[in-house]
């Protein structure tokens, strides 16, 4: 990563969504990939505004949508986390890896996941998001869908393959990440019913 210790007049024109600006600053070569003193390049300075006309200039000009930021994050981390489906197809279609994975190891997957954004998730899964990445802790989708107590969620990635008996670092399973109060554990059992129906839950 390329840093600078100011930001880019192709920095402020992608934050502030001045498309026009972008149009003419790429073509007169101005370097595309330098990442300002906060770690985020053009592109991802566009994506977190989610400024769409920009983020196509910017990517029909061959920006590179899997340069790491800040915290090891990449473009499509940020439109994951946004969550702005359009955004995240365009980025895919120009190359984005799915799987690539910032600093605590966390997919744009795992990060939609997280943030509990149902659309972004299956948008993913349907791109092709392997659905059993684990982040550095060894939490899988399941895990943090389950621990955040999206039952949908946990249904949509049961459908796509999601295993149960997969442990993270502390040796907890799907169904065992939650405290046993409230909607938390009624996800729990969510999850241990479905996953015996599948004939995979080991409680």
């Amino acid at each position: 990563m390329q840093l600078c210790l100011e930001l880019t007049p192709l920095h402020l024109a992608c934050a502030n969504g001045h498309a026009d600006v972008v149009r003419f600053l790429v073509q007169e070569k101005c370097l595309l990939n330098l990442c300002d003193n906060t770690g985020r390049s053009p592109l991802m300075k566009a994506v977190e505004s989610q400024h769409e006309e920009c983020v196509a200039i910017l990517l029909e000009h061959h920006a590179d949508p899997n340069l790491e930021g800040y915290r090891g994050n990449s473009a499509l981390h940020l439109a994951a986390a946004a969550p702005n489906t359009s955004l995240t197809e365009m980025l895919v279609e120009h190359g984005a890896r799915l799987e690539a994975k910032n600093w605590g190891g966390n997919t744009p997957l795992l990060l939609a996941i997280s943030s509990n954004h149902k659309e972004m998730v299956n948008f993913l899964l349907q791109k092709g998001a392997t659905v059993c990445a684990k982040n550095d802790f060894g939490r899988t989708a399941l895990m943090l869908a389950a621990s955040v107590g999206e039952m949908d969620v946990v249904d949509l990635l049961l459908s796509y393959g999601a295993t149960i008996t997969c442990k993270d670092v502390a040796g907890l399973h799907g169904c065992g990440l939650c405290s046993p109060v409230g909607t938390h554990w009624v996800s729990v059992l969510y999850v241990a019913v479905r996953a015996a129906e599948l004939s995979e839950c080991p409680c």
